[in-house]
């Protein structure tokens, strides 16, 4: 099992499955800066099972891709078990097959999937035991403390365990909650006393002190990084250096954040081509510039971006004209 290999690690910092984003140019560019797993995008397994094109891209990787995790999205045995048979038969290659109890979304958890199936514990229990009975990889779940409460967090983990997972992911909040509100880190902290499993812990990690927080507070076996890393690859890093060496690294310069830009684009382009990789990037280009002094014409003008050449223009224009105090000053809201 590979995720055992990133266990043994010190501090096991993952990447997040995230809907829109989790793509193959933003993995590779977070691995290159230390994480040590990837998940892809989520991906419904009703969608999976019949092979739509679009799904099928949300699949794309490569050889320098790994180790990988898949998320499956799902109420239903039915299409759980079709979609783990269509990656048997294309051969697909990861390492672990991940459900999701844990997504926020109303259109999702209002139609029982997602955290909808946190007010189902028994009925995730069920799901899970379907998927580890189909799966021929590792398999984890991920879910939040609870519907609009933690006091049911350690029995749910609980039936987790007992379908026979491997891994458990939790997001310190409830789905009531989704993004806002603290994290409850005594939650989680109860959570992996109760679990004989690996517990890996998300929500909030957003800097290198939050990370360290994390660890600290709960006892948890790894980081599940998300909003942390968006325009953010330096945070893996960061996180790693201060746990390591307690230092902390500053931010990077106008010059380094430009270089990064410019090798996210090209591979975006690379992998969507041209007219795609330039929409697919556009939103990378507000996260990397977030903090920066009067960027707002440049983020406007990115949005009417169509071309590889006008993208690489305001990459420059970035570079060339961004305020120098920025690597002191920036992603503010990472502090």
């Amino acid at each position: 099992m590979k995720f055992k290999k990133i266990l043994a690690s010190k501090y096991p910092l993952i990447l997040a499955p995230m809907a829109g984003v989790s793509s193959l140019p933003f993995r590779i560019i977070s691995r290159e800066f230390g994480a040590q797993y990837a998940f892809l995008e989520m991906v419904h397994a009703r969608s999976l099972s019949y092979g739509s094109k679009q799904t099928m891209e949300l699949l794309s990787t490569n050889e320098n891709d790994r180790p990988l995790g898949l998320q499956l999205l799902s109420k239903e045995e039915e299409y759980i078990k079709s979609a783990i048979k269509r990656l048997d038969e294309y051969k697909y290659k990861y390492d672990m097959l991940d459900f999701n109890a844990a997504c926020p979304v109303r259109k999702i958890s209002n139609r029982g999937e997602g955290a909808g199936l946190l007010q189902k514990p028994r009925k995730l229990k069920k799901l899970l035991k379907v998927i580890v009975k189909a799966s021929s990889v590792s398999v984890s779940v991920k879910i939040r403390l609870g519907w609009d409460n933690s006091d049911e967090a350690c029995e749910i983990a609980m039936h987790a365990e007992d379908a026979g997972i491997d891994v458990l992911f939790v997001h310190g909040r409830t789905k009531v909650q989704a993004y806002k509100g603290e994290v409850d880190y005594a939650a989680i902290g109860r959570i992996k006393k109760r679990l004989n499993i690996p517990v890996i812990a998300s929500g909030n990690i957003l800097s290198a002190k939050r990370a360290k927080q994390m660890f600290d507070e709960t006892g948890c076996d790894g980081l599940l990084v998300a909003r942390g890393a968006l325009g953010n690859p330096w945070i893996f890093k960061e996180i790693t250096t201060y746990l390591e060496k307690g230092i902390l690294l500053k931010r990077p310069t106008i010059e380094e954040i430009a270089d990064v830009m410019q090798r996210h684009f090209d591979l975006s382009v690379e992998c969507f081509g041209e007219r795609r990789g330039v929409v697919r990037f556009r939103k990378f280009y507000v996260w990397y510039t977030r903090g920066v002094t009067g960027i707002r014409p440049l983020r406007e003008k990115v949005m009417r971006t169509i071309t590889k050449e006008e993208m690489n223009k305001v990459i420059e224009k970035f570079r060339n004209e961004a305020h120098p105090g920025y690597g002191l000053t920036s992603h503010t809201i990472l502090s």
